[in-house]
């Protein structure tokens, strides 16, 4: 064998022995890594279940690190409170609803603090939230619309009654209502009151002589200190009407919810 070929053999035979080497050394690494690669999942996974049990502790009241609370409070407000066939409606949605109802009960004496109170006010401000989600969708399938101009000139009445936009804007921050809010709610109350009126006018709500002289005398009229009938009978006739409207209103509502899938959840 030649010098040149003894040496090449040589340098293959110390290559390979080099390689064998290296894989010992990476096969010695990696024996060495497994351990703590195991540990390090262990500790994620460990660190994945206590804040699975924290968040659950908070959300049950049983903690309190704040490590959640905006999750929670963002989850608390997206939980459907019902279903009025395939519209949701959210906490957030009847938190807003309960205050606007619990502000207007202060208003008039009633103490809000009462749990029969509140239980009443969460009713009814659930009841109104339903309703209003009926007669929007019944007036969707009928193809009521509201353009922007109504929009803003409902608005601009709404600003007139609460003496100027800066008066409305505190009112809006009391009651937590954004300006988009505003808006939307303004638009749903156009396109029901359209609704309303397509059903008023194939209602009839002529007042009779007989039912302002009941209405009055029930009242207690004279004897109970009123105004002679003449001075007021613009407001009896009022009073009628307006009683007449809710009628029919209730009694379309009725109607929308026997054909309606409504679901209430449990508190």
């Amino acid at each position: 064998m030649s010098e040149i070929e003894k040496q090449t053999d040589t340098s293959e035979s110390v290559s390979s022995g080099t390689t064998a080497e290296v894989v010992k050394e990476e096969s010695k690494t990696t024996k060495k890594k497994s351990p703590v690669t195991a540990y390090t999942i262990a500790i994620v996974i460990v660190a994945v279940i206590l804040l699975g049990v924290l968040y659950k502790l908070e959300k049950e009241g049983r903690s309190q690190t704040g490590l959640f609370d905006a999750i929670i409070t963002k989850q608390l407000e997206n939980t459907v409170v019902a279903e009025v066939n395939d519209s949701e409606i959210t906490n957030a949605d009847l938190a807003t609803s309960m205050q606007q109802f619990g502000q207007a009960a202060t208003a008039q004496g009633v103490d809000i603090t009462d749990p029969q109170v509140q239980t009443d006010i969460r009713t009814q401000a659930l009841e109104v939230l339903i309703n209003t989600e009926l007669l929007l969708q019944a007036a969707e399938a009928q193809g009521i619309k509201v353009t922007d101009e109504e929009v803003e000139e409902r608005l601009s009445a709404i600003e007139a009654d609460m003496g100027g936009a800066e008066q409305l804007a505190t009112r809006m921050e009391e009651l937590g209502i954004t300006s988009e809010q505003l808006d939307h709610d303004i638009r749903d109350e156009i396109i029901i009151q359209q609704l309303i009126d397509k059903k008023f006018a194939e209602a009839d709500f002529t007042v009779s002589e007989e039912e302002i002289l009941a209405t009055y005398e029930q009242v207690g009229g004279e004897e109970a200190g009123l105004p002679p009938l003449e001075e007021v009978r613009e407001q009896v006739v009022a009073q009628i009407t307006n009683s007449k409207e809710q009628a029919v209103v209730d009694a379309y509502i009725t109607e929308l919810k026997e054909s309606a899938d409504i679901d209430i959840k449990e508190e």
